[in-house]
This record gives C-alpha cells, structure tokens and sequence, in this order.
C-alpha cells in the first residue's frame, strides 16, 4: 500500500535534494507526525561528502519504510574524549536553511568524541526506526525509495559528527539541474 500511495504521489511532490544521496519530497508537514517520500540514488551522493559531512543525528525520531531498493543504514557510536578524533557542529534544520539561504553549520559544539561504526543493510520491505540525538549514515548502493515518518520532532539542532582533520561537506546550499531530477522521479515511477 505504501509503494501504491508513493507512486501516486511522487510526480505532484517538490523535491529538495540532500547532499548524502536523496531527493526528498514532503508528503504532510507541520503535524504532530511529518511525512517525506526519499529517492535514493548514488549519483546524488555530493562529491565529499561520505568522507567527512553524511554522518548526522536528528531532532526527531525517524521512521523509513523501505519500499523498493535498499538502504545502507550505518549506526554510529560517539562516546566523549578529550583527544577523540571526531568534532560535532550543530546546523540549521534544511527547511529554515533554505528559508534564510544559510546552509552552513550553526556552530562548533567544542565536543570531541572517539567514533566507530556498525554497517547494516536495510533491503526492501523493511521498516526500521532510529531515534533522535542518535548518529547515523545512510548509504546508497542502488536506488532505492522509502517513506520516512518524522516523529517528536524538537527545536533542538541536529549535529554532524565528522573527522576533526577533515571539515564536512554540507548537505545543502547546492544546486542540482532539473533534468537530474526528472530522470530520478522517472526512475521512481517505473
């Protein structure tokens, strides 16, 4: 039912794309529960931004349902150190980013931590849940699409976890042409 509803409504949506590897398109905003439809593909992935940017936490409890593709779902585990190797900044939420044209982070947290990973695949059909304040990557071996639910979203800014020797790259503040994202949308459709 949700690929039924997804493809009903992806060609009226207005996509914002993320520099990690999707297009994003609000299906409800506003509400007590946010809806998105996410279009997945590696081209989209911003040059960069895997080495040092994508790993990011969130200021609402996520939902994705997994609909067609799969999704690589790194979790990433940050405990306080004083010489970790990783830094965090705190950013401005994409939708007042692009009403201000800031795209940047908001500021240094002065936080180091020493970070490690555990990589898990999320195929289709899969719903999986991740709460907020907690860091994670997405990664795209394919094209994928999924349904995301944004829940208890707070005012609380979100952070990039990323190497202290490495600045990220920022998600937003780019440009992409139109014909990239009309063979993205087409693609979703077939």
């Amino acid at each position: 039912s949700l690929r039924a509803l997804a493809r009903a409504l992806i060609p009226s949506l207005s996509w914002r794309h993320h520099g990690v590897g999707v297009l994003q398109g609000y299906v409800s905003e506003g509400g007590t529960v946010e809806v998105r439809v996410h279009l997945w593909r590696p081209d989209l992935v911003k040059p960069g931004i895997a080495v040092s940017g994508a790993i990011h936490d969130h200021r609402f409890d996520l939902v994705s349902h997994v609909i067609a593709g799969g999704i690589g779902h790194d979790e990433w585990f940050a405990q306080p150190s004083a010489d970790g190797d990783y830094e965090t900044l705190t950013l401005t939420h994409a939708r007042a980013a692009a009403a201000t044209k800031f795209h940047g982070p908001v500021l240094p947290t002065g936080e180091r931590f020493r970070a490690s990973c555990n990589p898990l695949y999320i195929p289709e059909g899969n719903t999986y849940r991740f709460p907020a304040s907690c860091f994670h990557r997405s990664t795209v071996p394919t094209f994928a699409v999924t349904v995301v639910e944004k829940h208890d979203q707070s005012s609380t800014p979100a952070r990039v976890l990323h190497p202290k020797a490495k600045p990220p790259v920022m998600a937003f503040g780019h440009d992409i042409t139109q014909s990239l994202i009309a063979d993205v949308v087409q693609q979703a459709l077939a």
